[in-house]
């Protein structure tokens, strides 16, 4: 038993220091990092270009993070029309905004807060609602006897400012 002990011993002596042999050795001075050379091709993204001052002309993609975001930029792309967007009347649309506005956040808002009356988190609702996007007030609206050039200058600010924001 002994031997055979000793035997394996040595094997494994002589595979550990196959390894430290063929091992790379490692830099003593671990605090600094080893500088990466740009002509190199590297295995990750190349952010060389976002160093640069972007051109005078228009950029061929747009950068939308997030849903809202995204649908915006799916809309530039698309050509959709924007004549849902332009409100005319949206004191019309008001009343029925808060009541489904309510209606799905008051379950919510029950869990979330639990020791409050109904009329203090409907309260909270519509504190909530004026600031909502839902809220047809806060959405792009012109006058009820805006001519159509005034619909279609209103339109074609609120585009500028979608390609603005993604960077169109």
């Amino acid at each position: 038993k002994k031997a055979d002990a000793a035997r394996k011993k040595a094997e494994k002596d002589a595979l550990l220091a196959e390894e430290e042999r063929n091992a790379p050795s490692k830099p003593k001075n671990t605090k600094t990092a080893p500088k990466k050379t740009s002509a190199a091709p590297s295995r990750g993204l190349n952010l060389d270009q976002l160093d640069e001052p972007p051109q005078n002309g228009p950029l061929n993609a747009l950068n939308a993070t997030g849903i809202d975001n995204a649908l915006d930029a799916l809309s530039l792309t698309t050509g959709s029309n924007a004549s849902e967007k332009v409100e005319k009347h949206p004191e019309r649309r008001f009343k029925a905004a808060y009541a489904a506005y309510e209606a799905r956040r008051m379950p919510e808002l029950e869990e979330e807060m639990k020791g409050l009356r109904r009329q203090q988190r409907v309260d909270v609702i519509r504190k909530e609602f004026e600031r909502s996007p839902e809220n047809p007030f806060n959405q792009v609206s012109v006058g009820f006897d805006a001519t159509r050039e005034e619909i279609r200058e209103i339109r074609e600010k609120e585009r500028e400012k979608v390609e603005q924001r993604l960077g169109k």
